[in-house]
């Protein structure tokens, strides 16, 4: 049903871009410093396909790649998280000008993710504890809701933008993304 859902919006939202639109939109790339959890820290490189809707809102499908490690249990294992997401947002634009657009969006992801997590396991032997830091790897599909603030400035008598995102994702858990992006009018 969920899968339906999600077909049918984005049958609707082509349907609503061809029929209220004159311009074909935006491809847009960034890379950015990416947050899961203290100590767990990296890049994710995203890009996006942006198309007009109506007035002042845009649709958008794009995709993320994360790769995220670190150390913030036990330096003995490096955990990491790194996944791949299908994205499905809708922006609005409270402000634009000439020159500068300022978007707010609403989406939902579909993560595919590989995960390595250490966990501490405390053995007592004859009264003497030891602690070690066996680690688990897993891989799995997980889906959220994505929140996302973006800065774009259009470079004057050019094709080109250049801006800056800032989004709340799901790659395994709820993940923070900061980074500029790159844009081209098409």
């Amino acid at each position: 049903m969920k899968r339906f859902i999600v077909l049918l919006l984005a049958i609707c939202v082509g349907r609503l871009q061809a029929q209220f639109t004159e311009n074909n939109g935006i491809i847009k790339a960034g890379l950015g410093y990416t947050h899961d959890f203290p100590g767990l820290n990296g890049y994710t490189a995203a890009f996006e396909y942006a198309f007009p809707l109506i007035q002042n809102f845009e649709g958008a499908i794009g995709g993320k790649h994360a790769d995220i490690a670190g150390y913030p249990r036990t330096t003995q294992v490096q955990e990491y998280t790194k996944a791949n997401t299908i994205d499905f947002n809708i922006y609005w634009l409270p402000y634009q000008t000439e020159a500068t657009l300022f978007r707010i969006g609403l989406g939902y992801s579909f993560s595919f993710y590989n995960i390595k997590r250490a966990y501490p396991l405390i053995v007592d032997k004859d009264g003497s504890k030891t602690t070690t830091w066996p680690s688990q790897q897993s891989t799995g599909r997980t889906r959220g809701v994505n929140l996302i603030a973006e800065y774009e400035f259009k470079i004057p008598n050019t094709a080109i933008s250049v801006g800056l995102r800032g989004a709340l994702y799901k790659a395994y858990t709820r993940t923070y993304f900061l980074g500029p992006m790159l844009g081209v009018q098409l």
